[in-house]
């Protein structure tokens, strides 16, 4: 385990991470947001780089961007992400927290407070949540195919492409880099909302939703040695507010907001899906967001094309490694 901290973290730490950032240098980077249903639109990202013949060395996820970019890591094939963008969005448990949060919308914010009061609950009965690891690596697998998984390992360092979803330690605040081990318990810590579900113990560490601490993980990427780094920005952005509750969302919304403007401006390029209009739990809007995916990746095309044959900007990656120091993490 290599540790990354500032002030008082150990000399040998520090020196063995820049040793492990050292030894690996990857050329492209694609680092993926999170975001629920507008996650999908990373399947359409991947549709068009792999119909212009360009491949990540590295794919770096946060939330269900890792969901998205795990499975492409492991298959590197296109069309299979986008049968399982499909089915995951089928999933029956998928479907009917769809509809029950659907069901009326001039509710929710009743829901919300409910819904708040049901997780103080949770806290006490479940600790720490009521979905368990064992439960959405049982679906993970579902929706995948046994036949698949049984062929091969699932593990990390079985994938096609290197691939590490970002998790948040909750007991130290630290950036989690996950870069071995079990694929489905992975997406489940770097997917694991708070309260809603049981953090994922690693070691001594609590793991929960890696957009906590990074919504896009560029950092992530840098630190792990990428040269160039493309983000996948799939945030809601700031939604306004109409009542009380509203407003304490857009409040936790703009801590977020901000640290998000922040970290994909140390990215080389940026590509921005028109999906914000869709809320997290609309998984039957993956289509329209595939398609904003899609669209979004050829307006950026040439850009990217340009970004892979140029000389890695010194510059930002001068800028990302002064501000790796203030980014406390963990490479596992």
């Amino acid at each position: 385990m290599l540790e990354g901290n500032r002030g008082e973290k150990r000399e040998l730490d520090e020196e063995a991470d820049i040793a492990y950032r050292n030894c690996m240098v990857y050329r492209l980077a694609l680092v993926l947001g999170g975001g629920g249903v507008r996650c999908m639109a990373h399947v359409g990202v991947f549709i068009e780089l792999e119909r212009a013949g360009i491949i990540p060395d590295l794919i770096v996820g946060s939330s269900i961007g890792s969901v998205m970019g795990g499975v492409y890591a492991y298959k590197k094939d296109a069309d299979f992400l986008w049968d399982f963008a499909f089915r995951f969005a089928k999933n029956p448990v998928v479907r009917i927290l769809e509809r029950y949060m659907s069901r009326e919308p001039g509710r929710l914010s009743r829901i919300s407070t409910s819904i708040a009061f049901s997780l103080g609950l949770a806290y006490i009965s479940w600790q720490y949540g009521f979905l368990s690891s064992d439960l959405i690596k049982k679906a993970y697998r579902d929706i995948l195919g046994s036949k698949m998984l049984r062929s091969r390992r699932f593990n990390l360092e079985d994938c096609e492409i290197p691939f590490a979803p970002l998790a948040t330690d909750i007991e130290t605040a630290r950036a989690v880099i996950l870069t071995r081990g079990d694929i489905p318990n992975a997406m489940y810590a770097s997917c694991a909302l708070p309260g809603i579900c049981k953090p994922y113990r690693l070691d001594q560490m609590l793991l929960l939703d890696g957009g906590i601490v990074s919504l896009v993980p560029v950092m992530a990427a840098h630190i792990l040695g990428a040269e160039r780094i493309i983000a996948v920005d799939t945030d809601a952005k700031l939604r306004g507010y109409g009542n009380i509750v509203e407003m304490l969302e857009q409040a936790s919304a703009i801590r977020g907001y901000r640290w998000n403007m922040m970290e994909t401006g140390l990215a080389d390029l940026v590509i921005k899906p028109v999906v914000f209009e869709h809320v997290w739990y609309q998984f039957s809007q993956s289509n329209a967001c595939i398609m904003a995916g899609k669209k979004a990746a050829r307006e950026e095309m040439d850009k990217i094309k340009e970004l892979v044959s140029k000389e890695p900007n010194r510059e930002k990656i001068a800028e990302r490694s002064y501000l790796a120091g203030y980014y406390p993490h963990v490479i596992v």
